[in-house]
């Protein structure tokens, strides 16, 4: 079961350094990877990853739009970003939305009364991330660590590129263990389908 501490000191192997007992116990190496350990692991969760999408429905804000919307939605604590807003629970349709700030909190402003999110949360136990992500991760941690450890741009760069496949082996994986969204009923797909098979066979 791997812990930050145990990504941490794969990805100081990798580079050379010595391990650390954990972030915060302040020696050089703890140092440098809790100052960008954070934003990198988010940074690379921007992306619609299976393991990371939620989906909610979002509590109304009793604070309102000043103006061109009658709602506002919080979004919830650990949301990195949208995949899907709904007005449903079939998660059918598309709603017309933006994301903006709302009595200092991170919103969703919209017309319609009640509002289905499909959202990407900010995962932050490593034992819930794929295998294939918390490869990528550790590659990608290691190449931040090539020069400030290491002190070599060789290595960072050897690393940038290795960071990149294991980044794309990871999506391209995660991107096969779903079945596509099903459309709804009356989607341009659907109507072209029927459109496709009245063509071929006439009655």
């Amino acid at each position: 079961m791997p812990s930050d501490t145990d990504i941490a000191n794969r990805s100081l192997r990798i580079v050379g350094g010595s391990r650390v007992t954990s972030l915060t116990q302040g020696t050089k190496n703890a140092n440098a990877v809790n100052d960008i350990y954070a934003d990198l692991r988010d940074e690379m969760l921007d992306y619609p990853w299976n393991f990371a999408t939620k989906r909610v429905k979002l509590a109304r804000s009793a604070t309102t739009p000043t103006f061109g919307f009658d709602y506002a939605y919080t979004l919830p604590s650990d949301w990195i970003r949208t995949v899907s807003v709904h007005d449903n629970v079939d998660g059918a349709g598309t709603v017309l939305y933006r994301e903006e700030q709302n009595a200092t909190q991170n919103a969703l402003v919209t017309d319609v009364e009640n509002v289905y999110l499909r959202y990407v949360a900010r995962v932050e136990d490593p034992n819930l991330w794929s295998v294939a992500f918390r490869s990528a991760f550790i590659n990608a941690l290691a190449r931040e660590l090539a020069i400030p450890i290491a002190g070599s741009k060789a290595l960072f760069e050897q690393l940038r590129d290795k960071s990149k496949k294991t980044l794309s082996k990871a999506k391209s994986s995660d991107s096969i263990q779903s079945f596509p969204e099903r459309r709804p009923t009356g989607s341009w797909v659907s109507i072209r389908n029927i459109t496709s098979y009245s063509d071929h066979y006439h009655y």
